[in-house]
Order: C-alpha cells, then sequence, then structure tokens
C-alpha cells in the first residue's frame, strides 16, 4: 500500500495527516493572500471622494434641502389657511419659519453630511462594489439616473405636499382638544379639592 512522505495527498488527508503545516511556506504564502484580500477589500477614500462626485451627492443633498423648505412652508402656510392672524401672531409664525429654514440648512449642509457619507459608503461596500457603482453612475444609464432624479424628487416633494397640510391640520386640532381636556381636568380638580361640583357649560 501506499505509505511513506510519497502517500498521495488523499490518502493523507483521510489518516488525519495536516497537508498544510502551520509553519510550512504554502501555509505562509496562503495566509498573506487572504490578509492582503481583507485590507483590499475596504474602499480606498479616493474611490469613495469619486462615487460622490459621479453620484451627484452634494447636488442631491441641495435639492434635497430646498424641497424640504419648500415642503415645510407650504405645510405652515396650509395649516393657517384659515385661521386669522393678527400682526404680532403673524410675525411669530414668519420667526418661526425662519428659524426652522436656518436649523435645516446647518444640520443638512454637505460640509456636515458628506464624512456621514463617506463613513457609510466605507463600511457598508467593498472596493469591488464601489468600483462596480463608479462604473455604472459613469455609463449613459447611470448618468440619467443622476440627471432625473432632482425631478424624481420634486414631484415626490409635491405629492407629499398635499398630504403635509391636512397632517398639520390634524395635529392642530388634536393639540387643541388635548388642551381643552387638560384644563377640564384642572377645573374639575381644583373644584373637588374646594368641595365644590363645577359648573356645567351652558349650550350657546
Amino acid at each position: 500500500m501506499c505509505s511513506g512522505p510519497g502517500r498521495p495527498p488523499i490518502l493523507a488527508a483521510f489518516r488525519g495527516e495536516n497537508l498544510f503545516p502551520m509553519k510550512s511556506p504554502l501555509y505562509i504564502a496562503c495566509a498573506l493572500l487572504i490578509c492582503s484580500a481583507a485590507r483590499a477589500a475596504v474602499p480606498s477614500n479616493e474611490s469613495l471622494e469619486k462615487l460622490l462626485v459621479v453620484t451627484g451627492s452634494e447636488k442631491m443633498v441641495a435639492a434635497v434641502q430646498g424641497q424640504m423648505e419648500q415642503a415645510m412652508k407650504a405645510g405652515m402656510a396650509q395649516a393657517f389657511k384659515n385661521q386669522k392672524l393678527d400682526a404680532e401672531a403673524q410675525q411669530t409664525a414668519e420667526a418661526l419659519g425662519k428659524r426652522i429654514t436656518a436649523d435645516l440648512q446647518e444640520e443638512l449642509s454637505w460640509d456636515k453630511l458628506k464624512p456621514i457619507y463617506l463613513q457609510v459608503y466605507s463600511e457598508a461596500f467593498t472596493q469591488e462594489e464601489i468600483d462596480g457603482l463608479i462604473a455604472f453612475y459613469d455609463s449613459p444609464a447611470g448618468k440619467a439616473y443622476v440627471a432625473k432624479m432632482p425631478v424624481v424628487m420634486q414631484k415626490t416633494m409635491v405629492l407629499m405636499q398635499q398630504r403635509i397640510g391636512p397632517m398639520m391640520q390634524k395635529m392642530q386640532v388634536s393639540i387643541q382638544a388635548a388642551a381643552q381636556e387638560a384644563q377640564a381636568a384642572k377645573q374639575k380638580k381644583d373644584a373637588a379639592a374646594a368641595g365644590q361640583t363645577p359648573a356645567l357649560a351652558t349650550p350657546q
């Protein structure tokens, strides 16, 4: 039977022998190749930067920011549409809108969002996947996607605005109802503490 150093590897495996001793050159070479592949799988910062460029991420963020501001203004206008605000209340509402807009511009600025994009992409994609994405966005289909996304987003925001207005009106009604319930409960509690029965409101 086959035995000794010249035995076929398959028989050595069945005998439980280690085909690749840890100190053998072949084992060391395989380990180095695996480590190199693992390091190569991490996307380079240069490729991530290029991906942000070809996807038009900065322009898209700016477009989203502008559309969110428009949606917010339209929602507030719809919410106060049927209310008669005096000059002071009108100034308060306008100041609130400006403050919210300023907060949006600050928190959604590209300087703050770009590091988040780089971190998320680096953690989510391999170098091979990033290279594939860059190839797609450099293709005619990819460029068409990037070019048409602002129109898609704008139409989406228009449809969302149609829902935001009624939603804010419902929220305002709910807030007013909750305030009235809280006031009624307080009056009832105060009356009970004083040993009195709260007067019922007479229907007008």
